[in-house]
């Protein structure tokens, strides 16, 4: 039989609106009615806001419409590309599904009826009811928690605004990313270094997805075929990208990387490939370390990680005995309870191999220095301390511990938490146990959210605040350390379209309806403009602003300069003024000084462990709903792999139940792949919307917030997010 082009293409459409895609095509076709014809064009330089990156971009801007964002060359981090999320920018102010006015919810909180207020109508709303709770708790004004996300150039205006409200409860993302990662190398190193992966002749990466990750430049450097003889190491027990791009790809077992380092030091130093001289002048607690790692060979490994003896040690003898290899430190999000020890385990390997401060190895990051943000400070009488400073060992008090913080909030311990400001984090679609966020949200009689999409935070708030798109919008300048230092600014190419606000605005606004102990709005402590503050950051450096308006960043040049650590002239931030491969601090708090392996738990009879993860396309939620990305990916699906597939009897496309200990369940179609380890499940992060507000994403697939258990790693408060075991079973 044959078929003819338009039978195909006929065929092809239906079968792609079985899929559920045809909103896609609807979201397209509007946005194509802003797509301007020829015109006068000019460029507008500014930096993205899809991703932690901030890549400086070229912004094509014909008759008054954004055409399309292109890479600028000149900017260091991202080595003249942008992202498949970054292009997609430029469609985000002519999304039909965005917010456009501030809303006051009329019924059901989820049921989505609201009613269109105008900025003042909202701020006297919030206000009176924010004073009448303070009021009924006593005047805590504690009883009020903020929560916000990185990234916006705008948060601290927010945490001023909190501030000064006198609230200590501040809650950010990173126990939700990367916390115990940075405290694990802080604790050896002073501080959470870079990878000169531009450098590195000999990499390993313990679960860092970097091809789908984007974190630039590391990724971009670490796959440049410019570097011959580079190896590159992967463990992870998923198949992904970077696996593919890998020199050797390893299934670890969940939970055992810290095995994998201990066996690589027991080899290093047993066979003596260590680096006696950086050992003996700049490190501490060798001896501790070398009588600690006897005991972990790799033969105990292999049964651990389900790694052959003979490859732990060839990778460790190959490690030591390259010049340029390094670690890789992360940006992985926590494992297990012991995740802070598993990256100690990581770090000792760099340091005992000399991997620090030397070209291809882990580089301490340097900053262009700005002049600070400062203003007056309110002061309240009988302030009230943080829910869950206890809890935690290492709390920051600006980033608290989501997790900690939340089970202390439903226990109404130590005081009631009332009401709840959130600021650009969709709080619903990422704390794991989204069970237990719409257990604390009930016992809420406030929350506000500000952002520029219907979230699902959004979703069952009770008042939503637009903020203007970030292409439409004045950011004040933001500091990107690392190697190569950057300022970046984030500057408008078109006018607000809708009835929104930058933040700074927002709070300015909100501010005015608030008052102090002494009876002073506070909206007093709020002073200049946002294009004020921003020429006053950079006013010690000449030529900045004039640089940041034309290219969208300033450099004046400067870059790690490697060997001063070495060379005595800089030292380590720690308390022995060296790098600790044995931990004063940690045995002094009761903590194990050296990283000891704990077996992880091992998932029961017809479970399996659920993995979180990255991809390419999407940063999570934010990006999912995109029209430009999600023809790519409409729905997320469960891996599983194919001989235990086979076992259930399940096939890809099988609708399947994936329920975990708590009894929270999720419906999910199922990918079986060879993928994935046979006691691991997946899925992709950002679908599953509660939102009918994002229709691309509302219903579709699953969200890992529904199945994520609620665990907690007590030294960093980092989110333990690979602690979740789950049964499935065909729906």
């Amino acid at each position: 039989m044959s078929v003819s082009r338009r039978t195909f293409l006929k065929g092809t459409v239906a079968g792609v609106a079985g899929l559920g895609v045809v909103p896609v095509f609807r979201h397209i076709a509007l946005t194509q009615d802003k797509i301007p014809g020829d015109g006068p064009v000019r460029y507008v330089n500014s930096s993205c806001a899809i991703c932690t990156n901030k890549c400086v971009f070229r912004g094509q801007v014909v008759n008054g419409v954004i055409r399309r964002l292109e890479p600028e060359p000149d900017f260091p981090k991202s080595r003249g590309m942008m992202c498949a999320r970054g292009n997609a920018g430029a469609t985000t102010p002519y999304d039909p599904d965005r917010l456009k006015f501030p809303l006051i919810r009329t019924g059901k909180r989820g049921e989505g009826k609201w009613k269109k207020v105008s900025w003042d109508e909202a701020f006297a709303y919030i206000a009176e009811k924010t004073n009448t709770l303070v009021k009924e708790e006593g005047g805590n004004r504690a009883t009020i928690a903020f929560a916000s996300s990185e990234g916006t150039y705008q948060e601290h205006y927010w945490n001023q605004f909190r501030e000064v409200f006198g609230s200590p409860n501040s809650l950010r993302h990173p126990t939700l990313c990367l916390s115990s990662n940075i405290r694990g190398f802080q604790s050896v190193f002073g501080t959470y270094p870079n990878a000169d992966v531009a450098n590195s002749r000999y990499i390993i990466l313990a679960g860092a997805d970097r091809a789908e990750a984007f974190m630039t430049p590391d990724t971009i450097d670490m796959f440049n075929k410019s570097m011959p003889g580079r190896k590159l190491i992967y463990l992870d027990p998923r198949f992904t990208k970077t696996a593919a791009k890998a020199d050797k790809w390893f299934p670890i077992k969940p939970g055992t990387d810290m095995a994998f380092a201990l066996a690589m030091l027991n080899v290093i130093i047993g066979e003596n490939l260590y680096d006696k001289a950086f050992v003996r002048e700049h490190c501490t607690g060798f001896e501790e370390l070398a009588a600690h790692v006897t005991q972990y060979t790799p033969e105990w490994a292999q049964g651990e990680t389900g790694i052959e003896a003979s490859e732990i040690r060839t990778v460790a003898r190959e490690f030591a005995q390259t010049p340029g290899a390094v670690f890789y430190p992360g940006r992985r999000s926590s494992w297990l309870r012991d995740d802070v020890q598993t990256r100690r385990a990581i770090a000792m390997v760099n340091a005992v191999t000399g991997s620090f401060d030397r070209p291809g190895g882990l580089i301490p990051n340097i900053s262009i220095p700005m002049k600070g943000y400062f203003y007056e400070p309110a002061w309240y009488s009988n302030p009230r301390p943080r829910l869950e400073e206890e809890d935690v060992m290492f709390l920051n008090p600006r980033d608290g511990s989501w997790i900690a913080w939340r089970d202390r909030a439903i226990k109404g311990d130590p005081y009631r938490i009332r009401g709840m400001f959130i600021n650009k984090q969709n709080v619903i679609d990422s704390v794991p146990d989204r069970n237990k966020t719409f257990e604390l949200f009930d016992k809420l009689d406030l929350i506000v959210t500000i952002d520029t999409m219907m979230s699902d935070t959004a979703w069952y708030s009770d008042v939503v605040l637009p903020e203007s798109n970030y292409l439409e919008r004045f950011d004040p300048p933001y500091g990107l350390g690392g190697i190569e230092p950057v300022i970046v600014l984030r500057q408008p190419l078109i006018a607000p379209m809708y009835d929104t606000r930058p933040c700074f605005d927002i709070v300015k606004g909100l501010a005015a309806h608030f008052e102090d102990e002494d009876g002073d709005t506070l909206d007093t402590y709020f002073s200049g403009t946002v294009e004020e503050h921003a020429e006053m950051f950079v006013s010690g450096l000449p030529g900045a602003m004039e640089m940041l308006r034309e290219k969208g960043f300033y450099t004046d040049g400067r870059s790690a300069v490697m060997g001063e650590y070495r060379s005595g002239k800089k030292t380590v931030a720690t308390p022995s003024k060296k790098i600790e491969l044995y931990s004063e601090d940690f045995a002094g708090r009761g903590l194990d000084p050296m990283p000891v392996y704990r077996r992880p738990e091992e998932p029961g009879k017809g479970q399996f462990r659920f993995l979180v993860g990255r991809h390419a396309i999407h940063t999570h939620s934010m990006t999912a709903a995109f029209p430009e990305l999600n023809w790519h990916m409409p729905e997320n699906s469960l891996w599983i792999n194919a001989a235990k597939a086979r076992e259930m009897g399940i096939r890809s496309g099988d609708l399947v139940v994936a329920q975990n200990r708590s009894g929270a369940e999720v419906r999910i179609k199922a990918q079986v792949t060879e993928g994935i380890r046979p006691d691991c499940v997946y899925f992709a992060h950002g679908f599953g919307s509660l939102s009918q507000g994002k229709p691309l994403v509302y219903g579709k697939g699953a969200t890992q917030a529904a199945i994520l258990e609620s665990h907690f790693e007590p030294v960093s408060g980092n989110a333990c997010m690979h602690e979740t075991f789950v049964e499935i079973r065909k729906a």
